[in-house]
C-alpha cells in the first residue's frame, strides 16, 4: 500500500510540475500547437495514471505492489543518471557511455524481478506484470526528477557545453525564442519517454524476457529429469 501512496503523491506533483513549468515557459507564445499540445497530453496522462492506480490500489497483489516499490528505487538509479548529466557535466562520448551503463543496470534490475516472479509463479505473465510495475516505477521517479530539474534546476542546464554546443546549432532553425525555453521542452520530453518508453513500456518488454528466460529454464530443468 505504502509504494502504491506513493506513487500517486509523485504523479500528483509531476502533474503540478507540469503546469508550473508552462507557466514559466509558455508555449503558446511561440508554438500554439505542437508544445501545448504535449503538455495537455502529459497532464491527461498523469490523470489516467492516478485514476488507474487508484482504482486498482485496494486490488494489486502483494508481489505487484513490491515490484512497484522496487521500481520506485529502480527509479533512483535514473535520478543519479540525470544528476550525474547536469551537475558533473561529463562530455561527449563518455556521458552517452556512462548512460548506457546506468541504463543496463535498470535494465537487468526489472529483468531479475520479473524473471523471479515467473519461476515463483512458473507463468511468462507474472514476468510481465513484475516489468510492468518496476518499470512504471521507475519511469515515475525518473518523470519527476526531470520536471524538478526543469523547474529548479535550469541554471545548470543553460551552463552545460553540451547542452551549449546543441543550442548553437539549433537557434537559427527553431522557433523557440531562447536556450532556456528549448531545454524546458526538451527536457520534459525526456522526462515523458521515461515515464512511457523507458519505463511502462520497457518494463513490459523485460518482463517477458524474464518470464521467457524462466520458462526456459525449467524447461531445461525437466529435461534435465
Amino acid at each position: 500500500m505504502k509504494s502504491v501512496v506513493v506513487s500517486q503523491y509523485l504523479l500528483r506533483l509531476s502533474a503540478i510540475l507540469v503546469i508550473v513549468m508552462y507557466a514559466w515557459y509558455p508555449a503558446l507564445q511561440w508554438s500554439p500547437n505542437m508544445k501545448a499540445g504535449a503538455c495537455l497530453i502529459s497532464l491527461i496522462i498523469f490523470i489516467v495514471l492516478l485514476l488507474l492506480i487508484g482504482k486498482l490500489k485496494n486490488k494489486l497483489s502483494d508481489k505487484s505492489k513490491r515490484n512497484l516499490n522496487a521500481g520506485l528505487y529502480f527509479g533512483l538509479i535514473w535520478t543519479v543518471e540525470i544528476s550525474m548529466n547536469n551537475f558533473i557535466q561529463p562530455r561527449l562520448p563518455l556521458r552517452d557511455y556512462l548512460d548506457n551503463i546506468f541504463w543496463g543496470i535498470i535494465a537487468v534490475l526489472i529483468v531479475y524481478v520479473s524473471y523471479k516472479d515467473a519461476v515463483d509463479t512458473k507463468k511468462v505473465n507474472a514476468g510481465i506484470k513484475a516489468g510492468f510495475f518496476s518499470g512504471f516505477g521507475s519511469g515515475i521517479v525518473a518523470c519527476l526528477t526531470a520536471l524538478l530539474l526543469i523547474c529548479f534546476g535550469m541554471q545548470l542546464l543553460l551552463k552545460d557545453p553540451v547542452n551549449i554546443a546543441e543550442w548553437v546549432d539549433m537557434k537559427g532553425i527553431t522557433n523557440y525564442p531562447d536556450m532556456a525555453t528549448y531545454f524546458a521542452y526538451q527536457t520534459f520530453a525526456g522526462a515523458i519517454m521515461h515515464l512511457i518508453i523507458l519505463g511502462i513500456f520497457m518494463g513490459v518488454l523485460l518482463g517477458l524476457i524474464g518470464g521467457l528466460i524462466a520458462k526456459l529454464v525449467s524447461l531445461k530443468i525437466k529435461l534435465a529429469d
